[in-house]
């Protein structure tokens, strides 16, 4: 990425900002010297892999870290022999015990199992292991994926054990047997040297020579402050004589013998804790390779780290990928925070070059700076401030020229310095470039400038780049009319209130408005008024079209706003209407519906009742053409019940099918998955797209749904996920919708309900899905009582028919047939009402 850009752009701020979200001096490190990248697949695969660890660290909270700077005591432990200070043992095993938790808690996202790679087995990766091959890799900063970075975290327990093991959680040596010895004989000696002392304090003949009864330090020894008239009575060695000359700092003999002793009791402490300075440092020397792989690895996993805290806290966005161009929705400048005006900019993917127009100080340079600034951030694996639905094309190279290139060092002017950079930037780009330029054309002649201007666009649409340029030239306008592969666009300004709105419009050049902003920043109003009269006398029709051109836009936007609004509601009061005769037509064939099925349950109780009745008559001498003609009449009785059934049953599926276009315009549903199915899990049943829930799965491609408190068998293929909807969408769905969904027909029926279901010949198994599946069907149907056929036999059928029945929440009684009905191989069954 071009370097002169990056800092047109204010790129340098943005890695600062990201790296004070790290919590290592190596991930700041890396986060402030890596560059953006633009490799396609890495960057996706990158910014995927960041979205699951913002959503992990939304749900998780990191623990408690602490990673001090070893930069020191890392060289130092690359030194053979050399020993370390306590302090740098201390900052390592305080390192090395925090990258063992961090470790241990990033294998917790999507699974990942680190920390447990085998040294000799496992090699890590070369580029991992040659500090020279990742600093020549720009890309280095996202080259690995986080399972892998985990994965390759060897374990540091063996160092911050055995640094810990000398150091309590202070930093402060513990007290280890040989360094307790030591101590113990400094002290014994301090206390001899104290007693010495007092001993000549409490010597009268020495008192009255004692300027000072304190035992004082001088050169770390302790000597008697002496009057300077007394000194011959105290012999000793003189160490300092005051400033006044009163008094003298003398060791007498007994003091000098103690003081030696210290010296060597304090001698010796120093080379016992040299010993275990030095041991320790031996023992972590062994581990030096796994904490230099950690360190690279630390600083890989922080800038994630860092990125996804960033992403969160500052409630940031991923922005999506495209082929060509970039939409940007709400975007906003990073450093103006809540000044910042939200932008639009939605490129066509058939435009290569975006003209943008507009009055000074209307926002077009941040605009630019917003775009060239938010496409690094992308490519640099930083989440943007922006709407989902944002996206960018990957560029190989952002080249921007924005800013005064005046240069008095160089000679070189303001147009001459823009020329510099402006050639170097047409060397430079290629068809995958993304190119800003401010101001074309500007710092000269406008005739010329205009000329450059325009022969720079035809260069870069001949190469391919995309450009976006802000201008002031009428000429570039009409360009941008004329020219295949143009746009333009305008910030646009409000002319009643005489300010900039900073929103872009697209498709419609703009005024610069000079003359109105020169007015609103304090241009005596006289010149103000000479200026419009020579503008008047002198400017062309071009500015009043664009005037034009603009108010008709705003008014073709608001007519489309209205027309929208006018159709949604002439379509939502349709289907209101439609619903509301749909319910009339639905409530017809319920209650014919309720009367026939209240026939066929009569007339199955009845059943049995006229067969004894015609048994009887036959008996009772009646003749066999009175016995034939009443079993007529039941035969045709029951053909016409069903015939009446079978119609309500076509016209309720009919009705349904033309309900359901009505009544699923909430969201866009979708076909379930049947390898997503699970138990519990919440879905959509049949044409009217009812609630229910996964019970179980019953074979190969049926379900035994809830809806309600009602639980039936369906085929798989009936089976929907609803797409969530926005929350303005549920909420007008509750309001529109809730009480007519609640008053719709009732559920799809999975089969016809018999009043006789011979089982006799099934296996267990099979038999219990038929019952089931004739529970579900009387229970749609309203069919209370019915009987099941399941003979005698071995008794293993009734035994388990019976106790599944038991167990059915539907079921309110159940009890063998009369003797004369079936008896033990026959089961009557009543349901709840």
């Amino acid at each position: 990425m071009n370097e002169h850009s990056m800092r047109l752009l204010d790129f340098p701020r943005i890695q600062c900002a990201a790296a004070d979200y790290c919590i290592s001096d190596e991930g700041r490190r890396l986060m402030q010297s890596s560059r953006p990248v633009d490799d396609v697949m890495l960057l996706q695969q990158f910014k995927l892999e960041m979205e699951t660890l913002c959503s992990f660290l939304g749900d998780h909270d990191l623990p408690a870290l602490g990673f001090p700077v070893i930069d020191r005591a890392m060289q130092q432990l690359g030194i053979p022999g050399l020993t370390l200070e306590s302090e740098d043992l201390f900052a390592l095993g305080t390192w090395a015990k925090s990258f063992d938790i961090l470790i241990a808690f990033l294998a917790k996202v999507n699974g990942v199992q680190g920390g447990s790679m085998d040294k000799v087995s496992q090699p890590a990766d070369p580029a991992l292991d040659e500090s020279v091959a990742e600093a020549e890799d720009p890309a280095s900063w996202a080259r690995y994926s986080l399972q892998n970075l985990v994965n390759q975290a060897p374990k540091l327990s063996s160092i911050y054990r055995v640094i810990h093991s000398v150091f309590d959680d202070n930093g402060e040596l513990r007290d280890l047997p040989p360094i307790r010895r030591a101590r113990e004989a400094v002290a014994r000696a301090n206390k001899d040297i104290l007693y010495l002392v007092d001993s000549y304090r409490n010597d009268p003949a020495m008192r009255s020579a004692l300027q000072n009864e304190e035992a004082i330090q001088r050169d770390g020894r302790t000597v008697l402050a002496v009057r300077a008239n007394f000194k011959g009575r105290v012999p000793g060695i003189v160490h300092e004589i005051s400033a006044t000359g009163q008094t003298i700092f003398v060791e007498p003999p007994g003091l000098v013998e103690k003081n030696n002793e210290l010296v060597q009791k304090e001698a010796q402490l120093k080379t016992e804790i040299y010993h275990v300075l030095k041991e320790t440092s031996e023992k972590v020397r062994e581990d030096f390779p796994d904490m230099e792989q950690s360190r690279r690895l630390l600083a890989r996993l922080d800038v994630r780290l860092a990125r996804a805290a960033q992403c969160n806290r500052e409630k940031l966005v991923y922005a999506g990928n495209c082929n060509s161009g970039f939409s940007l929705w709400k975007a906003r400048h990073p450093f103006l925070g809540k000044k910042a005006v939200p932008i639009d900019v939605m490129l066509p993917e058939e435009t290569r070059t975006l003209i943008v127009t507009g009055p000074n100080t209307g926002g077009k340079t941040v605009t630019l700076k917003t775009i060239g600034l938010l496409a690094m951030m992308n490519q640099f694996g930083l989440a943007i401030p922006a709407a989902e639905g944002t996206k960018f094309a990957i560029f190989d190279d952002v080249l921007a020229d924005i800013g005064d290139e005046q240069s008095i060092d160089q000679s070189l002017s303001t147009f001459s310095g823009h020329m510099k950079v402006i050639a170097d930037v047409a060397k430079k780009a290629t068809s995958r470039s993304l190119v800003l330029l401010d101001e074309l054309g500007a710092g000269t002649d406008p005739e010329e400038g205009c000329a450059i201007a325009m022969g720079l666009l035809d260069y870069f649409i001949e190469k391919g780049s995309l450009t976006i340029i802000t201008t002031h030239h009428g000429v570039l306008k009409k360009y941008g009319y004329t020219k295949p592969g143009c746009l333009n666009a305008s910030m646009e300004f409000d002319a009643g209130q005489l300010a900039p709105t900073y929103r872009i419009v697209m498709g419609i050049p703009g005024e610069s408005r000079a003359i109105e902003i020169a007015a609103q920043t304090g241009l005596q109003p006289e010149i103000v008024e000479m200026s419009k009269h020579y503008l008047s006398s002198e400017r062309t029709d071009i500015g009043e079209l664009i005037t034009s051109l603009g108010e008709k836009q705003r008014e073709l936007e608001r007519l489309e706003r209205e027309q929208r609004r006018r159709l949604k509601e002439a379509v939502e009061d349709q289907r209101k209407a439609d619903l509301a005769a749909l319910k009339v037509r639905q409530k017809e064939v319920e209650l014919r519906q309720h009367g026939v099925s209240e026939l066929r349950q009569l007339l199955s109780e009845s059943r049995k009742t006229l067969e004894n009745l015609v048994k009887e008559l036959r008996e009772n001498g009646g003749t066999v053409e009175q016995t034939r003609e009443v079993k007529q009449f039941l035969a045709d009785l029951s053909e016409k019940v069903d015939n009446q059934y079978l119609q309500m049953e076509s016209e309720r599926t009919e009705l349904s099918d033309e309900s359901a276009p009505l009544q699923i315009q909430l969201g866009k549903e979708t076909r379930a998955d049947e390898a997503a199915l699970r138990e519990g899990l919440e879905v959509l049943y049949g044409p009217r797209r009812q609630r229910a829930s996964l019970v179980r799965k019953s074979d190969a491609t049926h379900w035994v749904i809830q809806v309600g408190s009602l639980k039936m068998k369906v085929s798989a293929q009936d089976l929907f996920f609803a797409a969530t909807l926005p929350a303005d969408a549920a909420r007008e769905a509750k309001t529109t919708y809730d009480v007519e969904l609640a008053q719709g027909t009732g559920n799809e029926s999975p089969g016809k309900a018999l009043f006789e279901m011979d089982l006799r010949g099934y296996r267990l198994a099979e038999a219990l899905k038929e019952v089931e599946r004739q529970i579900d069907a009387a229970s749609l149907q309203g069919l209370s009582l019915f009987s099941i056929v399941h003979g005698t036999g071995e008794g293993i059928l009734s035994k388990g028919i019976h106790e599944y029945l038991g167990m059915n929440p539907a079921v309110a009684d159940y009890h063998f047939a009369r003797p004369e009905e079936g008896g033990y191989g026959k089961t009557v069954v009543r349901l709840k009402a």
